[in-house]
């Protein structure tokens, strides 16, 4: 059993925040998809998100498969930092997306129009949260 410290706890609402902002670009991707593929000369984009959120998912299961592979072999010591470790992993991936994201909405005001009607909250950034 693991000595439940405030570090510990610290570290998986950081894990649990980042995991929340990166399901909420994971609808968020699939509602632009949606959204994009109703208009034939959007189809384009809608593949470029396609292959974002595809690198999303694909980016999610292997940190995890890591992320479950090295809690086997760990010791209570170095537990606390790996667990640091694949929360900043998921914040790479998540500034990613976001870079990605936002690259694509300036590239395409179709995309940036809808994106900007969604109500604020949906696409809140997680730097406030982990900093």
């Amino acid at each position: 059993m693991r000595n439940v410290t405030y570090n510990f706890l610290q570290a998986e609402h950081a894990w649990m925040i980042v995991s929340d902002q990166l399901q909420q670009r994971n609808n968020m991707l699939a509602k632009s998809i949606s959204h994009m593929e109703r208009s034939q000369s959007e189809l384009p984009m809608a593949s470029r998100l396609i292959i974002l959120r595809y690198h999303l998912k694909m980016s999610l299961r292997q940190l995890a498969l890591e992320a479950r592979q090295q809690r086997q072999n760990l010791q209570n010591d170095s537990q606390l930092a790996d667990q640091w470790m694949h929360v900043h992993q998921l914040f790479f991936l998540l500034r990613q997306i976001d870079n990605e994201l936002g690259r694509a909405t300036t590239e395409n005001n179709i995309l940036r129009l809808w994106v900007e009607s969604l109500e604020g909250r949906v696409y809140r950034s997680a730097l406030v949260h982990l900093n």
